[in-house]
This record gives C-alpha cells, sequence and structure tokens, in this order.
C-alpha cells in the first residue's frame, strides 16, 4: 500500500529545526521503502495552524498524491502548559481542530529541543543545535522511552506511538 505522510511542523521553511529531529527519529527507529512518501508543511509556528497557507498546502499535497492514502500529523511542542493558561487554550483550540480534521497529534513537552537535548535551547541557537544534532547522530543517544509517552511530561513525546502506526 503507497502512503503519504504529511508532517505539518512548528519551524519556518529557513530554519526547518523540527524536520530535522523528526527525520533522524523516523530514519532511526522505522524502516520504510518507496511505498512512503514523507511530506512536510512548515507552519512558522504552531498558532498558524489552521492558516489558508497551511491548509492550502496540505490540500496541495493530499490532491497531488495519486497512488495512495494521505494521513496528516501536526507537531506541536505543548510548550508551558502546566502554568500557562493561554498555552492550554492554543493547545485545545490545535487539538480540536485535528480532531475535527480527522488527523494526527504528535506533541513534544515543553519543546521538541527538550525531548531530543534534554533541555530547551535559546532561540538564536535552535539551528545550530539540530544541525550538530544531524552531523552527531545524536539521535542515538535518545531513549527511546521518552519517544513513546502516554502523558504529556518534561522532556517526553508521543513521536513513536503515532508514527508507528503507519511506518
Amino acid at each position: 500500500m503507497n502512503l503519504q505522510i504529511i508532517l505539518c511542523i512548528e519551524a519556518n521553511k529557513q530554519s526547518d529545526t523540527d524536520k530535522i529531529y523528526i527525520k533522524e527519529t523516523i530514519n532511526r527507529f522505522f524502516t520504510y521503502g518507496n511505498n512512503i512518501k514523507l511530506s512536510f508543511v512548515n507552519m512558522g509556528g504552531k498558532t498558524n495552524y489552521n492558516s489558508k497557507g497551511v491548509e492550502r498546502n496540505v490540500m496541495s499535497l493530499t490532491k497531488d498524491y495519486k497512488i495512495g492514502n494521505t494521513v496528516v500529523i501536526y507537531c506541536i511542542d505543548l510548550d508551558g502548559y502546566e502554568s500557562n493558561p493561554d498555552q492550554v487554550m492554543v493547545n485545545q483550540k490545535i487539538y480540536e481542530y485535528i480532531v475535527k480534521k480527522g488527523f494526527e497529534l504528535v506533541w513534544f513537552c515543553h519543546d521538541i529541543e527538550e525531548v531530543y537535548y534534554g533541555n530547551s535551547v535559546n532561540k538564536d541557537d535552535k539551528t545550530k543545535m539540530a544541525i550538530e544534532f544531524k552531523k552527531k547522530v545524536l539521535i542515538s543517544n535518545v531513549n527511546e522511552k521518552k519517544l513513546r509517552a502516554k502523558k504529556e511530561a518534561k522532556g517526553m513525546s508521543n513521536i513513536l506511538d503515532v508514527l508507528g502506526k503507519y511506518l
């Protein structure tokens, strides 16, 4: 069966940092062939989850993929959800949108760098750290259990469980 997986990521097109971590994760933990097509949509921030540009990109990729099914997975940072009520509301709106559309959700608590490095990274260092992560193959240091979380907790993600349904 042919399948396209569209991953909507927070990063902007210029930095593309989230894509690096996600691709490294997929390459380490999954084996897939030419029957799987990975496509990325950069949101330029999670609050753009339902912007016309993001929706247009998802629809275009879906329409253009004629040889199989498409699954859409949103990948978002939970940020300071325990202490910031505004963040809780944003995350809830995104979750409701994803459920309504029949999409999947991968979350990173509190952010993608905390999951893969153990701590958040200064905004100015994100690109440099992601490139280093790939060059030094630091994915091999990441504990698989941190990527199979059932509940939100510091430094955890559900990425492997969600991707495991399709890869």
